[in-house]
């Protein structure tokens, strides 16, 4: 049986005698060949290396298991063994063993090994170990689906947006890329078909547990801005305020879209989630492009605004600084009481106006700004 060493430090073994005196014989060589070689004290690396390679026994014990800790010592002490016996030779203490010797060593290893072999294969076998397997992830089941109506399923048609149609709305047209998405929405307000879309995902969510927040959140504020671009004067633009008709649009569409569904089950067989992702995605891609569009044409007009504006404050500049030269070549009335009032009087008028001006083009960029946030923040849900 293996040595398995004292988890006390302190007590002496005999066993590490002759590791001892091979580590002192090795200390006074290398003082002998190196004079600035410093003095080791023997004991007291053994102490210190000892008590460092004993601190995690128990820990390591309790990890490994006991079998497995005997076999580790058994191993760290022939590779101990066999470093004295090595050294023993080169020095002459020990012969080294003859080839003969050392093929018989090796039969009645290979004897002992065999020994132990059939003593293990005569003890009764363990159950095998149960290894854990990996375990595949369970789809989630789609809700049942209510039976297909038997009656032919008409579906109403769209009818008038909340609060009427607005001429200024914006309508599906042939430029829509998406095919699927041109037929079924075209000649429709833009805003009024992505609120159906906002409902379908909502349906779709409904009918099949899939997590459609982030498209029924993202189809609703485009509805939102694109109906606010379009009936608002520019500087007037308020989503907060297009956000409520966007929601009654979306609620009054509602039984369409659920009669859309069955109309789709009815004529296909299956339920028509995938195909409506695909004609909302194309629908949401066109009104992108075109709030991307409402967004540039702000921007003109508020270049626009700032160009005239700065050219007014240039030329304001220059007409204060002409204003001195004219009242001096006015003889006697440049320091009359009317010379003084009707310079007094321009004065004013010209700061009004540059103030009024520099408040109107304040506002278009506060609006300007807040128009190019929003269209980001709704771009980041479609990850645009």
């Amino acid at each position: 049986m293996p040595w398995s060493p004292s988890f006390d430090d302190a007590a002496p073994d005999p066993r590490l005698d002759p590791y001892r005196g091979r580590a002192a014989e090795l200390v006074a060589y290398r003082q002998k060949t190196d004079a600035k070689a410093p003095a080791t004290d023997v004991d007291a690396e053994i102490v210190k290396i000892r008590s460092g390679a004993m601190q995690f026994l128990p820990a390591d014990t309790t990890k490994l298991g006991v079998e497995q800790m005997k076999k580790l010592h058994g191993q760290r002490v022939a590779f101990c063994q066999l470093t004295r016996d090595w050294y023993e030779v080169q020095n002459g203490i020990r012969t080294a063993t003859s080839p003969e010797d050392q093929k018989k060593f090796g039969q009645l290893e290979a004897a002992e090994r065999a020994k132990e072999k059939a003593a293990a294969a005569a003890i009764a076998p363990k159950p095998p170990i149960l290894s854990p397997t990996t375990v595949q992830p369970i789809a989630p089941t789609a809700p049942p689906q209510p039976p297909v109506p038997t009656a032919k399923v008409i579906v109403p048609p769209a009818g008038t947006p909340v609060g009427g149609d607005n001429a200024r709305d914006h309508r599906v047209g042939s430029e829509v890329a998406h095919a699927d998405a041109r037929t079924e929405f075209s000649g429709r307000a833009l805003w009024s078909a992505m609120a159906e879309c906002s409902a379908r995902m909502a349906l779709i969510q409904a009918r099949t547990s899939d997590n459609t927040k982030q498209q029924q959140d993202g189809y609703a504020a485009r509805a939102a801005y694109v109906m606010a671009a379009n009936r608002s004067e520019p500087g007037a633009m308020n989503l907060n305020a297009a956000a409520s008709p966007v929601a009654q649009e979306r609620a009054r569409l509602a039984p369409r879209v659920a009669a859309l569904w069955d109309e789709y089950r009815q004529r296909k067989g299956t339920i028509p989630n995938a195909y409506w992702g695909q004609v909302c995605g194309g629908l949401e891609t066109y009104a992108h492009n075109y709030a991307s569009k409402i967004s540039d044409a702000r921007d003109r007009v508020y270049q626009e605004k700032l160009k005239q504006y700065q050219q007014e404050q240039a030329r304001q500049r220059a007409q204060q600084q002409q204003q001195p030269a004219s009242s001096g070549s006015s003889g006697g009335y440049s320091g009359s009481s009317y010379g003084s009032s009707s310079s007094g009087s321009l004065d004013a008028a010209a700061s009004r106006s540059r103030s009024d001006h520099q408040a109107t083009m304040q506002r278009y960029e506060r609006e300007n700004r807040q128009i190019r946030q929003e269209i980001r923040a709704i771009d980041r849900k479609y990850g645009r």
